[in-house]
């Protein structure tokens, strides 16, 4: 087979607005696996939420979660690769964002912990299927290495934050806007791309035998490193322009996208 690994975002890929998987996504996966290319998830989520997802694709390769900060095999087994923000580094985002008023959501070994809760923190934790930890201080969990940090708030409170927080950190961050209201936060040697590249590593595949097909800013360094990059057409012009090929839709675009992969392999 010409490629042997595709890395696929879940968001507006092959899960819909209501976060369902489509049906004719999950048949273009296990149409490729059946065809002897593995195929790995690439996204923003959290590990358990994604397992989730993978179980219900029918992936047995390891996960890219947290924006490329963690590599791990399904079923809650080895972790391959792991990239947290320093404790130091970590207390010091977390007054910055304190700062700028922002809401903000810290997460240590795949669990969830919030101070002051938001009117959608209930929801945010049901959707990843996880539990919500309100504590009185931030500050007073973070003797671990966290994962990831994110923050919520305003279209207008999330691009300050963002801008205060690239010029206050410099390249010491990858702050990533999910979308106008949610901005994610991860040590700069993780992203999507970095993650890609070390998991075809460990799977002895070369750069030129990868596919990633996104649809986000937070995708692009991925879509740069892959041997193919696909982008779903509903992406904005920024991420377009990074593409090797644009389909039309997620779900049946992506159906498409594979069916053409295989019959040109």
């Amino acid at each position: 087979m010409k490629y042997k690994l595709i890395a696929i975002d879940l968001d507006g890929t092959v899960i819909n607005q209501e976060g369902k998987v489509i049906p004719s996504a999950r048949a273009a996966v296990q149409t490729a696996i059946a065809a002897g290319i593995k195929v790995t998830l690439a996204t923003g989520r959290m590990y358990r939420p994604s397992n989730r997802f993978a179980q219900e694709l029918g992936l047995s390769d390891p996960l890219i979660c947290y924006q490329g900060a963690l590599i791990r095999e399904p079923d809650d087994k080895a972790i391959l690769w792991h990239k947290p923000l320093s404790v130091p580094l970590a207390r010091e985002i977390t007054e910055q964002i304190r700062r700028i008023g922002t809401h903000q959501y810290l997460y240590i070994n795949d669990e969830l912990f919030v101070e002051n809760t938001h009117e959608k923190d209930a929801w945010y934790a049901e959707r990843n299927g996880v539990p919500l930890n309100v504590v009185s201080d931030l500050l007073s969990v973070l003797k671990q290495e966290p994962t990831e940090i994110a923050a919520r708030g305003d279209a207008a409170h999330i691009d300050r934050l963002i801008a205060h927080l690239n010029d206050y950190f410099g390249k010491s961050l990858i702050v990533t806007k999910v979308h106008s209201m949610f901005c994610e936060i991860v040590s700069p040697e993780s992203g999507k791309g970095n993650a890609l590249k070390h998991l075809a590593g460990l799977m002895g595949i070369e750069q030129s035998e990868t596919v990633a097909i996104g649809d986000g800013p937070n995708d692009i360094s991925m879509l740069k490193w892959a041997g193919l990059g696909i982008v779903i057409g509903s992406a904005p012009e920024e991420v377009k322009a990074v593409a090797d090929w644009v389909v039309d839709s997620c779900g049946d675009g992506f159906a498409q996208a594979i069916e053409e992969l295989l019959e040109g392999s």
